[in-house]
C-alpha cells in the first residue's frame, strides 16, 4: 500500500515537472528595441511599463526583453522587425518612409494644430487603414501610433519669430526631401546631415541650426551648441509601436490581446507624459542659456502659408492626391471630435 502511494506521488511529481518544464519551454519571448538608450526618456519608461503589464497579465507566459539603444538606428530597427529577427520596435515615421513611402503624408507642415487632435487622429479609420496597408506591404503590424513630438527650430544666429528670420540660414535636416523643401520654402538652405554628425556640425558652424522635438534638443546636447529656439511646432512627429505580423499572428489569441492592450497603455502613458513635460523641457532649455520664443498663432499661420503648399506639392507627387485629401479630411474629423467644431 505504502509502495503504491509512493509510486503515485512520484508520478505526480514527474507530471508536475513535465508541465512546468513545458511551460518554461513554451514561454513567448518578445524582444523590443528603441534607438533611445536606457534612461529617463519617456519612450524608455513607457516600455518598462509595457514590460511590467505584459508579463503580469500573461502570468509570466510572455517575457519582454528590452534592447534600448543597442540595435542600431530606427531604420535598422524597422528592417529587423520587417525581417522577423526582432519581434517589436519603435520607429519614427521618417525612418519607416524608406520601406513604405505613403507614410510621408504625415510630414505636411502644420497638419495637426495640437497634440490632442493628433491623438484623436490615431483612432481615426484613416490611421487604421494606413496601418493595414503598411502591414500588407511590409509585414509590419502597427499596434498603435504614438506621439514623437512637435518639431521646433533652433539656431545660433538670431531669434526666429517670422519666416523672414529664416532667410539665409544654413539649417541641418534629416536626409529627407520633405524636410529640405520645408527649409527652402522659408528661404533657408537645407543641409542633410546624419544625427550622429549633427552636434559637431552645429559646434563647428557647418550649419547654423536644426529642427527637432524639444526633449531631443535638451537630452541630446543640441541646446549646448545653440543660442536660440522657436517653439513653432512645424511638423508633428509620429512613432509607430510595431511588431512583426507573422510572429504576432502565430501567438495564441489571449497573448495577442495582452500585447495589443500593453501597446495602448504605452501610447496613452507616453502621450500624456510628453504633454505634461513640455513646459518643463522648455524651462530646462532656457536654463542652458537659450533664448526661447513661443510662436503665436498669427506667426504660425505665416509659416504655414509659405511652407505647406510646396511641401504638399512634393508629397502629392510621391503618394497621390487621393491619399493627401483623405488625410486632410481625417484631420478635420479629428478636430471636430476634440473641439466640437
Amino acid at each position: 500500500m505504502k509502495s503504491s502511494a509512493m509510486r503515485a506521488l512520484g508520478m505526480v511529481a514527474v507530471a508536475t515537472f513535465l508541465v512546468t518544464s513545458s511551460q518554461v519551454w513554451a514561454q513567448t519571448i518578445v524582444k523590443v528595441a528603441t534607438v533611445v538608450p536606457d534612461g529617463p526618456a519617456t519612450e524608455i519608461q513607457g516600455f518598462k511599463i509595457f514590460k511590467e503589464y505584459v508579463e503580469f497579465r500573461s502570468n509570466g507566459a510572455i517575457e519582454v526583453q528590452p534592447f534600448f539603444g543597442q540595435l542600431g538606428g530606427e531604420r535598422e530597427i524597422t528592417e529587423q522587425v520587417m525581417q522577423g529577427t526582432l519581434e517589436m520596435g519603435l520607429a519614427a515615421d521618417g525612418a519607416i518612409a524608406g520601406f513604405y513611402s505613403d507614410i510621408q503624408v504625415f510630414s505636411i507642415p502644420y497638419l495637426f494644430p495640437s497634440s490632442q487632435v493628433a491623438w484623436a487622429f490615431f483612432d481615426h479609420p484613416f490611421a487604421a487603414e494606413m496601418a493595414e496597408d503598411l502591414r500588407q506591404q511590409t509585414g509590419i503590424r502597427v499596434l498603435t501610433w504614438s506621439e514623437n513630438g512637435f518639431r521646433n527650430l533652433t539656431n545660433s544666429v538670431r531669434p526666429i519669430r517670422t519666416p523672414e528670420d529664416m532667410a539665409g540660414l544654413k539649417m541641418r535636416t534629416m536626409e529627407s526631401p520633405v524636410y529640405m523643401r520645408f527649409m527652402e520654402s522659408l528661404g533657408a538652405s537645407a543641409t542633410p546631415i546624419s544625427a550622429a554628425e549633427m552636434i559637431l556640425a552645429l559646434r563647428q558652424g557647418v550649419v547654423d541650426g536644426q529642427e527637432n522635438a524639444t526633449p531631443i534638443v535638451h537630452d541630446f546636447g543640441i541646446a549646448d551648441v545653440q543660442q536660440y529656439m522657436s517653439i513653432n511646432e512645424h511638423i508633428f512627429g509620429l512613432h509607430a509601436v510595431m511588431i512583426n505580423d507573422a510572429f504576432y499572428m502565430s501567438l495564441p489569441e489571449d497573448q495577442r490581446a495582452i500585447i495589443a492592450d500593453g501597446a495602448r497603455l504605452y501610447r496613452d502613458w507616453s502621450n500624456s507624459r510628453k504633454a505634461a513635460l513640455h513646459q518643463e523641457y522648455v524651462k530646462k532649455i532656457q536654463d542652458k542659456g537659450l533664448e526661447v520664443h513661443v510662436t503665436t498663432a498669427a506667426e504660425k499661420e505665416e509659416f504655414r502659408e509659405l511652407s505647406q503648399a510646396p511641401v504638399m506639392e512634393y508629397i502629392v507627387e510621391q503618394v497621390g492626391q487621393e491619399l493627401v485629401d483623405g488625410l486632410l479630411a481625417a484631420v478635420e474629423d479629428s478636430k471636430r471630435m476634440v473641439r466640437g467644431f
